[in-house]
């Protein structure tokens, strides 16, 4: 297995040695914790936020460890509807991407991806950067026997160039501080001719963007639990707006809002404010896509033509671009080399 490691310090090969999992050229030792090795490093790319990377990882950590969204059933078809409508394909689809494949899931979470795909893959190579991949491990562990765990950074992974048939890095490029160097070092790792998919937030309208931004200021730093607890109004006044119609008579172009008839909650959502509500899911699940959305202080958001001038700079052969109000999510082949 170790033949597609390397050293997330200086490159090099790593070995077993003792008992432990040592770099031959820098001596680095690498440790597991709870059957978990650990590769995880704050990247040079992002060494200028590091602290704001630190505590975004924590984040992630915390949210994974204290909710179950995602693995329970009401969650677990709102997170793969959202799968399948972000990229614009369905099962089939996603099948012949990775059926039988050796997979990199750079940003595992708690797992609740991987009910949607692992059954499909040969192996799948999951790392997370935040202590949630335990919880993956953890919630995972009776289901799939085809999971290989790991801490790491996807900025800087542990894997050589070359090393995979497809990726699937869902919900978390907008959260690393260096979205560019993530997609790179995903493309690196992925075998020529290999798939790549990945999504990222879109930029929203303007007062949106403005309220999420200040939002963000006001809670994430706070501890986590506070935090928690100060969003729950948010939460709480999307389940109210949910039941509720608005019929815009008129185009606002400044504002980017087009005439039509809306649901209430959908409308402040897309144009004011991340009221999130979904009627199949628990108040607690609602509330953790809320927590998810102002907590972490890394949370960027990008323009459709900032993600295809990505794509060209990286030789990325697209497959499906697929642009929704809240998000895009791409399909690329590695071209050969």
């Amino acid at each position: 297995m170790l033949d597609i490691f390397k050293c997330v310090e200086c490159t090099q090969d790593i070995k077993y040695q003792s008992g432990d999992i040592i770099c031959s050229s820098c001596k680095r030792v690498y440790k597991k914790n709870n059957g978990i090795l650990d590769f995880s490093i704050i990247s040079d790319k992002t060494e200028s936020i590091k602290e704001e990377v630190a505590h975004t990882t924590k984040a992630f950590g915390w949210q994974w460890k204290n909710s179950n969204m995602g693995h329970n059933e009401g969650s677990k078809v709102y997170s793969k509807n959202l799968f399948f409508d972000r990229y614009g394909i369905d099962e089939l689809e996603l099948k012949k991407y990775i059926a039988d494949k050796i997979v990199y899931d750079p940003a595992i979470g708690s797992g609740r991806v991987e009910y949607i795909f692992a059954k499909y893959t040969k192996e799948i190579y999951a790392t997370d950067l935040s202590d949630a991949v335990y919880e993956a491990k953890d919630k995972l562990k009776n289901l799939f026997n085809n999971i290989h765990y790991f801490k790491g950074n996807l900025i800087t992974p542990p894997f050589r160039q070359n090393s995979f048939d497809a990726v699937v890095c869902h919900a978390i490029l907008q959260h690393t501080g260096n979205t560019f160097e993530g997609i790179k070092s995903l493309t690196n790792v992925l075998k020529p001719g290999g798939i790549i998919l990945f999504d990222v937030y879109r930029k929203a309208a303007p007062i949106r963007d403005f309220t999420d931004d200040f939002i963000r200021s006001l809670v994430c730093d706070l501890k986590p639990q506070d935090a928690w607890d100060k969003l729950l109004p948010i939460t709480k006044l999307a389940q109210d707006l949910y039941i509720k119609k608005i019929t815009i008579s008129q185009e606002i172009q400044e504002l980017d809002i087009e005439k039509g008839e809306y649901n209430l909650q959908r409308f402040i959502y897309y144009k004011f404010l991340k009221t999130f509500w979904n009627e199949n899911m628990s108040f607690e699940d609602n509330h953790m896509v809320v927590f998810d959305w102002f907590y972490p202080k890394i949370s960027e958001r990008y323009t459709v033509e900032e993600v295809k001038n990505w794509l060209s700079k990286l030789n990325l052969e697209v497959i499906k671009f697929h642009v929704l109000e809240g998000g895009i999510g791409v399909i690329a082949k590695k071209c050969a080399e």
